[in-house]
């Protein structure tokens, strides 16, 4: 009698603590991906911006500085002016196409939306840093053959490259930082289709 009397208190103790541990994960917030999704698209839409901006600045400097300059100075401006009519329609294009993407996708798209633009920024740094080489040959060339139009090109390839290289750099390490805080969310919780539950471990 004793026995059974303890077992029972046993079992009565056993399911309070999973019902009080089902009642504590249930408290965990499930991810809000329409503000999740809201805050990487004006966080991407701002990169975009950015880069517009910086874009703009190098035509009206470049196409200023053309036709005030000479020599290698001149060739520089020249391919500012000629990069960067470029990067502006990347950025328009970007900004456009992001502002009519929509909020309400499911949390599988969410993280798919992260991966694929970090990856896309990643493999950018790495064609950034090949601009860079690109233009320190040029550069080093036109030294040698003493064309002013090589050393200006080149001059202008790595500035363009360093800017980009640190640009996507910037901008990855925020797109990163957003979808790791999402998925440090997910550690209890799991997805079923359209719906999220809390998983409760016994």
């Amino acid at each position: 009698m004793t026995l059974n009397f303890m077992k029972k208190k046993l079992l009565l103790f056993v399911l309070i603590q999973i019902l009080f541990s089902g009642w504590i994960l249930a408290q965990s917030p499930e991810p809000d991906l329409n503000r999740i999704n809201e805050n990487r698209l004006n966080m991407n839409s701002n990169g975009m911006l950015i880069l517009g901006g910086w874009a703009v600045s190098n035509l009206v400097v470049g196409g200023i500085g053309m036709t005030q300059t000479t020599g290698n100075t001149r060739y520089f401006h020249q391919m500012n002016a000629a990069w960067n009519s470029v990067n502006l329609a990347i950025a328009g294009f970007g900004y456009y196409g992001m502002r009519g993407q929509s909020t309400d996708i499911s949390l599988a798209e969410t993280i798919s939306e992260f991966h694929n633009f970090e990856k896309i920024l990643l493999f950018n740094a790495g064609l950034d840093v090949g601009y860079m080489a690109i233009g320190a040959y040029l550069w080093e060339r036109g030294l040698r053959k003493e064309s002013d139009r090589l050393i200006g090109y080149g001059q202008s390839m790595i500035l363009q490259g360093g800017f980009l290289f640190t640009f996507d750099l910037i901008l990855y390490f925020m797109s990163r930082s957003e979808s790791s805080k999402l998925l440090d969310t997910l550690q209890n919780v799991q997805f079923t289709g359209q719906a999220l539950s809390v998983s409760i471990p016994l």
